[in-house]
Order: structure tokens, then sequence, then C-alpha cells
């Protein structure tokens, strides 16, 4: 049933693997080819997860190393298996997950947000609304993490990490312009921050 939770489609990338290790090791039947993108190397396909918006693509690792370099060479063959493990650990367990996201972007939304969307606010270019920018907004009474949830179903995509470690890039609905960001290790929501703030 591993491909019951999702589905995979190709994505519109191209592109030719650089190392004959990628090009003929057991993953592509998983990721399939794996290419150079705009944001590093990522899958053939691209995936969509229960609860969330649409199909996104994978990265597969950094797209910086610790001196800020570009990362040139691909995943080996050992990191595809364990990118692998983690993704399908994902998605055996993504109902308990989804709802941890939920609860830990909830908590959050209080922490940061709900001293300014929780009484009259007028309204930023920041904020995704109908009402005109510049005119008063009525409190958004955000009392549940399903109400919260709404705000945060669009992924950017999805990055699997070494450690078991996947994140997840969200634009936000209620910040614009620092987004939202998910990181999880073995399925466990480990912080939650602005778009590139757990690098």
């Amino acid at each position: 049933m591993e491909y019951a939770l999702f589905r995979f489609t190709r994505s519109a990338s191209g592109g030719n693997n650089s190392k004959k290790d990628i090009e003929n090791n057991k993953n592509i039947k998983y990721f399939g080819k794996i290419t150079k993108g705009w944001c590093g190397f990522s899958s053939e396909f691209k995936i969509k997860i229960p609860c969330f918006d649409k199909e996104v693509e994978i990265f597969l690792g950094w797209e910086w190393d610790d001196d800020g370099e570009e990362i040139e060479t691909p995943p080996t063959e050992d990191e595809l298996n364990e990118y692998e493990n983690t993704l399908k650990k994902f998605l055996e367990n993504i109902d308990v997950v989804t709802d941890s996201i939920k609860e830990k972007a909830f908590d959050y939304y209080n922490r940061i947000y709900a001293k300014y969307y929780e009484k009259e606010f007028v309204v930023e270019s920041f904020f995704e609304t109908d009402v005109e920018r510049g005119k008063t907004h009525e409190p958004l009474n955000m009392d549940t993490k399903e109400k919260h949830f709404e705000y945060m179903k669009n992924i950017n995509y999805i990055r699997i990490l070494r450690d078991k470690k996947i994140i997840i890039p969200i634009f936000y609905k209620l910040d614009r312009e620092h987004g939202l960001e998910i990181m999880l290790q073995e399925n466990t929501v480990v912080n939650i921050d602005g778009i590139g703030e757990n690098y």
C-alpha cells in the first residue's frame, strides 16, 4: 500500500544525472531521474501530500553547503536510500504527522500572530484576503487548529535531508512575506519558523 497515500507525477524539469551511481541505482524506481533544479537536486516525480493543496517537487538534500556554496554533486546511493526510507515513513504516518503539524502550527500562530489578528486590524499586503488593502478587517477568531490550517495548505515543495529530516516550506496566507516552514525529524515537528530559518 506504499503508493495509496500519495501519487507521483513526472516533473516538468528535464536533464541528465551526472553520476553513474545515480543513473543505475535502485532508487531510480522510487525517485526517478535525479536532476539539478532551481532549488537543488530533485526527484523526477512530484508528490501530493494528503490534506495539502497541490502536487509539489521533492528536493533531495541541501541546496547549499556549510560555506554557502551551491552543491553541485548529486546525492549518493546511500543518501538516496535514506531519503527513500524517510519519505516512506513520513507517508505511512501521514495522519499522525499532519495532526501534529496542525497543533504545533496553531501554537506558533498564537505565540507570534494572534496579537495582530485577534483584534480589528488594518489589512497589509502580506495578508491574503479579499478585503482591500488599508481597510479594517474583523478579528479572525482563530480558535481551532483546523481553522488555522486553512491558511497554510499551499506547500512550496518538500526537502528530504539526512538524519530523517524533512523540511516543508509553505506559502502562509497570514504572512506572505515570511511564509511558514516546518522541520520534521523522525516524523516529529522539531521547529516552525519563517521560510529559510531552518538552514
